[in-house]
C-alpha cells in the first residue's frame, strides 16, 4: 500500500498515527534507516539514533513499547525503513541488505517526506488488522 504523507486537508500522516493502527504485539521492531525531525525521544537525540541505526547490521532494534515511544517523538520522517519480525533471529541483515523483507509482518517506508509505503504480510492476523485500518482511514488499497 502506498499513499501520500501529506493529506489533502493539509495535515500530515505521522509515524505515530500509522503505528496507532497496529494492534499490540510482541514483534521485534528495527529501524534500518532514519532521517527526520525528532523531539524528546527517550533521551535519544538525532545523532545518537543515527549512530545506533548504523552501528548494527540489524539496525536499531526495539520492542513494541519502545517503537511507539520512538514514534511519539518523531515530528517528521524524511526517510524511514522500519521492519517488524516475529522474533529477533528473523531480523536477518543479509536478507535486509538485499531488500528481502519476506516473512516480516510489517514494513513501513517513508520516502522523501512525500510517500508512505506499508507492506503487510496478509497471512498475519495482526498485520491484516493494520491493512484494514489503513483502508478505512486513508482509503488506500493494496496494489
Amino acid at each position: 500500500m502506498e499513499f501520500r504523507m501529506h493529506e489533502t486537508t493539509g495535515g500530515m500522516v505521522e509515524l505515530e498515527t500509522l503505528l496507532a493502527l497496529v494492534p499490540d504485539n510482541g514483534w521485534e521492531w528495527s529501524v534500518l534507516e532514519f532521517d527526520g525531525i525528532m523531539q524528546g525521544v527517550a533521551a535519544l537525540d538525532y545523532a545518537e539514533l543515527r549512530q545506533k541505526v548504523a552501528s548494527s547490521s540489524r539496525g536499531y532494534v526495539m520492542s513494541w513499547s519502545q517503537v511507539r515511544e520512538f514514534a511519539s517523538g518523531v515530528r517528521q520522517c524524511f526517510d524511514l525503513l522500519l521492519v517488524a519480525a516475529e522474533e529477533h533471529r528473523l531480523l536477518d541483515p543479509e536478507r535486509f541488505a538485499a531488500g528481502d523483507f519476506a516473512g516480516c509482518p510489517v514494513v513501513l517506508t517513508a520516502s522523501d517526506s512525500t510517500w508512505w509505503t506499508v507492506e503487510i504480510d496478509a497471512d498475519n492476523e495482526r498485520a491484516s488488522a493494520l491493512a484494514a485500518g489503513l483502508r478505512a482511514r486513508y482509503r488506500v488499497e493494496a496494489g
